[in-house]
């Protein structure tokens, strides 16, 4: 299901079977999306990105090219990824291009950001609000300005 608003740059066999696409929705050259995901309304896939299958991208993510997205990962509303550490308006910036990596079964809560060149681990969870400078490891709960590890999710209560 794809929305009539949106709008599809990359080839439609690069959308895996299932994936819905909601309104305004912009999903960029190039770019690969999984199986049975669901893209909210007004996010931006940026070209080459790539999506694991079973993902859920909430409304109005900016997903910058550069981001690799595992499998099972869930991104909150409003969540903005970069990929230009000492981002001008003039010059060439291909040099200070940085790839960020979200791997299978991230949680990555509404309002946070994700400064690139770092690795978010599999199964970590990110708190609402956080700015995430370093990388995160495996099963921990990160949160704050900047993120932080905070503990050891406890896979029971999840």
């Amino acid at each position: 299901m794809i929305h009539e608003t949106a709008i599809i740059d990359t080839n439609l066999k690069n959308i895996g079977e299932g994936t819905k696409i909601w309104a305004f929705s912009h999903i960029c050259k190039n770019a690969i999306i999984g199986k049975n995901c669901v893209i909210g309304e007004g996010v931006y896939i940026g070209p080459d990105v790539t999506i694991g299958d079973n993902c859920k991208i909430q409304n109005h993510c900016l997903i910058y090219k550069g981001v690799k997205i595992g499998s099972n990962v869930f991104i909150g509303p409003n969540v903005v990824t970069t990929n230009d550490n000492f981002p001008r308006a003039n010059g060439d910036w291909s040099e200070r291009f940085n790839e960020t990596f979200i791997k299978d079964g991230v949680s990555i809560c509404a309002n946070s950001t994700i400064i690139c060149g770092i690795t978010l681990n599999e199964n970590c969870m990110i708190g609402a609000g956080s700015t995430v400078t370093k990388n995160i490891k495996s099963n921990y709960l990160a949160y704050g300005n900047p993120a932080r590890h905070i503990r050891i999710i406890n896979e029971s209560i999840n």
